[in-house]
């Protein structure tokens, strides 16, 4: 019986986190390059042991967390700016930027120049460059598929890009910018990924998607609740049952 209730606690608990999780993907909706999070039972299915076990911990996994966060870095829909300085990458990687806290790593591209002509995101923090700061000095500003920045006919640097074997080990930081606490190595972007300019990349939620997913967590979570108030009444009736004298 107590466990019946600890599990349904926990249940409750996993719904909580789930309607954080998709109220944060619906309030990031017009946030260009956001990645959608979601919460997986990954790490409950690979840790579960399917030695048979005694007493009460039949059944329970041996190791690892009830749930985890998981970030979807599927493409998001571009929508064409028509401003030069609004950039997207079709396909795998991200712009890396250059933060108080170290580099960084996005799929928001609506960059800006700073009062110096420097490539800079809207917080004003450096766009880098393969060779460093991209100083752009003109009018005429065009930026090729593979990153090149070419200004009045004259090229004047090149974005410096990075992909990742595995990038849903990178970290969530909000303005939709990872860091990589893990030390994934970068790797050369893979064939077929381009920047496209005048472009931005929208967020990758789907709003009626994550409307239903809120009304079924809701609903799950009142269930949850009954069970709850269900096992509560059934204790109290086993102790007023065990207390009445015969």
């Amino acid at each position: 019986m107590l466990h019946g209730m600890i599990d349904a606690v926990k249940a409750c608990l996993k719904e909580e986190l789930r309607m954080d999780v998709i109220s944060n993907n619906l309030a990031n909706t017009s946030v260009s390059g956001f990645k959608r999070q979601r919460i997986s039972f990954q790490d409950l299915l690979d840790t579960q042991d399917n030695t048979p076990k005694s007493g009460s911990d039949q059944g329970r996994p041996a190791g690892g967390e009830l749930v985890r966060m998981e970030i979807d870095h599927t493409q998001g829909d571009l929508r064409s700016t028509g401003n030069p300085l609004d950039l997207a990458i079709h396909g795998e990687g991200f712009f890396k930027i250059e933060t108080p806290e170290g580099v960084r790593y996005t799929r928001k591209g609506n960059f800006t120049l700073d009062a110096q002509g420097v490539l800079v995101t809207q917080d004003g923090h450096m766009v880098l460059g393969q060779g460093g700061p991209i100083q752009v000095s003109g009018s005429q500003i065009e930026v090729n598929g593979t990153g090149a920045v070419i200004v009045d006919g004259e090229e004047a640097g090149a974005l410096s890009l990075a992909a990742f074997e595995d990038p849903g080990k990178l970290f969530p930081e909000g303005q939709a910018m990872f860091s990589n606490p893990s030390g994934e190595t970068e790797i050369e972007m893979p064939f077929g990924s381009r920047v496209d300019q005048g472009s931005l990349e929208l967020a990758n939620v789907q709003v009626a998607e994550e409307m239903v997913s809120m009304i079924h967590c809701m609903r799950a979570f009142e269930s949850y609740q009954k069970v709850i108030r269900t096992l509560d009444e059934i204790n109290q009736r086993a102790i007023n049952e065990v207390s009445r004298i015969r």
